[in-house]
């Protein structure tokens, strides 16, 4: 293609060709504002039916192992809680192996908000992905109670559903407060959320040359989701996910358990909510500040966005604006000019990938 003519006639190697003129312009100019909205929620609808479809099936099948445990007697799994963690920590590995290289594999919204804050996420995307996960997490827990509701009602002992604190056990935390108050369950999610984030970005972490590759990431998942597990499962049910906590309330409340669901004893629901979601975000902020930094690649690979802005404020608390290790001027000395910030941003740092599929794919096997 040598040129676009006013009057709508391309010319190519093979001769003239007539087309559109709308052709023609968007030959001429880029893509319009219009044309990306479309293709993002092109990208997005994909990605959301991967979290959706995620969700129902580790609600579905890991619900139904604490149904197991709660609703037999005796219980295969009842004897040690390794048998229920287990179960969860694989539903997490298959669904991450299923649906992770379309979506990321969130299947959890401190995930997603804490890649959103550090790892590039597009925050637009949290909310839609947020919605995705609980209405996965509703459809799974629906389906775990058309398998066990016979037994779930026996169990109930022809108490309303409110009332069955056992039944409800089965669903979602529902933590004796005469043993742990609601603070102490809000503190409970946060710490253990951070712990979770803080290997999750190790573990895909570009930077750490001791990151397994992609075929091991989501077994390694599944072994923290049962390791936390087995750390506090017995004091509320190792929740740390804000997705799980609320699709599974929503579907006892759509089935009758009242307050027990929503808002849950003590306003349960708001301490695992925002609870898992703040350990989120400081677990990853504890990886990103502490550690990463000084992971062995990052002179080879340059500092990350964040590295640059944690930089300057710790310099700036120290009263030393001037100092720099990540850039530096002509003269190989340090330099904190702004033109030499622009310059650094065109041609270093590899790029913040938006989901777990494509910081995978960068860690070497």
């Amino acid at each position: 293609m040598s040129n676009v003519a006013h009057h709508g006639v391309i010319e190519m190697e093979d001769g003239k060709h007539r087309i559109s003129r709308e052709r023609s312009i968007f030959l001429l100019v880029p893509p319009t504002q219009h044309q990306v909205i479309r293709r993002e929620i092109k990208q997005l609808i994909p990605e959301l039916i991967g979290e959706f479809l995620g969700m129902w099936y580790i609600m579905a099948t890991a619900t139904a192992i604490t149904c197991m445990m709660l609703f037999y007697s005796p219980s295969p799994f009842l004897p040690g809680f390794l048998g229920l963690a287990l179960p969860w920590g694989f539903a997490f590995t298959f669904m991450v192996f299923s649906v992770g290289a379309i979506s990321g594999g969130h299947f959890n919204f401190s995930v997603t908000l804490a890649f959103a804050c550090f790892r590039g996420f597009p925050k637009w995307k949290t909310l839609p992905y947020f919605f995705a996960q609980v209405l996965g997490g509703i459809c799974g827990t629906l389906n775990m109670w058309f398998t066990y509701y016979p037994v779930g009602y026996k169990m109930a002992a022809g108490k309303p559903l409110s009332e069955a604190t056992t039944v409800a056990a089965a669903f979602f935390n529902n933590a004796d407060l005469s043993e742990y108050t609601t603070i102490h369950s809000f503190g409970i999610q946060a710490f253990y959320t951070a712990f979770l984030l803080f290997v999750i970005f190790a573990i895909t972490d570009p930077y750490n040359p001791l990151a397994p590759g992609a075929n091991m990431f989501p077994v390694i998942v599944g072994f923290l989701v049962m390791q936390l597990g087995c750390s506090l499962g017995m004091i509320n049910q190792f929740t740390i996910n804000p997705s799980r906590d609320l699709s599974a309330r929503i579907a006892g409340a759509m089935l009758g358990m009242g307050t027990t669901a929503l808002p849950g004893p003590g306003g349960m629901l708001w301490a695992n909510q925002i609870g898992s979601m703040l350990g989120g975000i400081l677990g990853g902020l504890v990886y990103e500040a502490l550690v990463r930094p000084f992971m062995p690649r990052v002179e080879e690979l340059g500092p990350t966005p964040f590295m640059i802005q944690w930089e300057k404020f710790y310099n700036w608390i120290r009263g030393r604006k001037g100092e720099s290790v990540y850039h530096t001027g002509e003269n190989g000395k340090a330099s904190s000019s702004q033109e030499g910030v622009e310059t650094l941003e065109q041609k270093r740092y590899i790029h913040e990938e938006d989901r777990f599929a494509s910081n995978i794919a960068h860690i070497p096997e």
